[in-house]
């Protein structure tokens, strides 16, 4: 969900709502604001609607911007002669572009009104780079304002941070990034695994996207349907499946981490955790693999899922390695034979 109006924002940061709407309403604004939190948290997203509020001229009672005024609408489309981005060159954001930015900021402004810096992945600032911006920050003049955005607050000089006033970002709760996948039209099973994978807004609003991991979450769920209701080996699933993502290391991580997450909900099926179930739509499955296993096999799958995930860091045989892990699975629940082997 784009953020238009502060309660869009209070749905995903509710305190970074308030304190920022109330600075506003209550014309109590700093020059210098620093958005850190976790990646994936809106902190960019909610700089930009900040210097929207700051830029429209027709606010409503709760300091929402009209939307409609050729200041939001510039805002919008990027293009607004008050509001500057500066975004890292390379791996950094470089003297030069601190001092254009000063440059600029020494001019008359084309427009009446504030005006405003957005400063992404602030902790890109070399040493250079931070010393010019300290220089802004201790005189910035009249009506100027200045957002940081960083998820590595440690990394910026303390001589900066002590000059903003640091907005935290919390994780996105995964029920809301659920919600908005759903609203997006991803099914439940899907919404499911990618909310509990990451709590990166962005990041999964990506993977929903991307048909590559929608297959490997219906290869997953398939895997442990066979475990349930033997059709056919799940090796051979594996084998006919592998080319998919056994080279790739990012998604052959993803396949053992929405693995994990359907064993945890064996095991809670298991331990009659129900109201904890994260894939409520594969109920059935789930009670049948509890009923075929004991809790300690459970449990030693789910080690043995993680482990694998733990030791696909370093070099070693993939392939060989997940096939190991399905035949441990499939020994736990078609005979309910626990794990004794750790390594491969």
């Amino acid at each position: 969900m784009t953020t238009k109006r502060w309660e869009d924002l209070a749905i995903y940061q509710p305190q970074v709502a308030r304190i920022l709407k109330n600075s506003v309403t209550g014309k109590r604004l700093a020059h210098a604001y620093l958005f850190e939190g976790p990646i994936g948290t809106k902190r960019f997203e909610t700089a930009m609607f900040f210097a929207k509020v700051l830029l429209c001229r027709t606010r409503d009672e709760e300091g929402n911007p009209c939307g409609e005024c050729h200041h939001c609408k510039r805002v919008d489309a990027g293009t607004h002669p008050n509001l500057f981005v500066v975004r890292r060159e390379g791996e950094q954001i470089k003297k030069k572009q601190m001092k254009d930015l000063i440059h600029e900021f020494s001019r008359e402004s084309l427009e009446e009104g504030p005006r405003i810096y957005v400063i992404d992945e602030a902790h890109r600032l070399n040493q250079e780079s931070s010393n010019t911006l300290l220089k802004t920050m201790e005189e910035p003049g009249a009506d100027i304002y200045q957002v940081l955005v960083t998820d590595q607050i440690n990394s910026l000089l303390k001589t900066i941070v002590s000059r903003a006033q640091v907005i935290h970002f919390k994780p996105i709760e995964t029920s809301k990034i659920k919600e908005d996948l759903i609203s997006k039209g991803v099914d439940d099973l899907d919404a499911s695994a990618i909310a509990s994978y990451t709590n990166n807004y962005d990041e999964a609003a990506t993977i929903a996207s991307d048909a590559k991991y929608k297959s490997l979450i219906s290869f997953v769920r398939e895997l442990f349907e066979r475990f349930a209701i033997p059709k056919k080996s799940p090796i051979i699933l594996f084998r006919e499946s592998k080319e998919g993502f056994i080279s790739d290391s990012t998604l052959t991580d993803f396949v053992l981490s929405i693995a994990a997450l359907f064993q945890k909900d064996v095991l809670g099926a298991k331990l009659g955790h129900t109201d904890q179930r994260l894939f409520v739509s594969e109920s059935a499955i789930l009670e049948k693999l509890a009923q075929s296993a004991s809790q300690q096999t459970i449990e030693d799958g789910l080690d043995e899922i993680l482990s694998l995930k733990q030791r696909l860091k370093y070099n070693i045989n993939a392939t060989f390695a997940f096939e190991k892990l399905l035949m441990t699975l499939e020994r736990g629940y078609y005979h309910d034979v626990p794990s004794r082997t750790r390594s491969v």
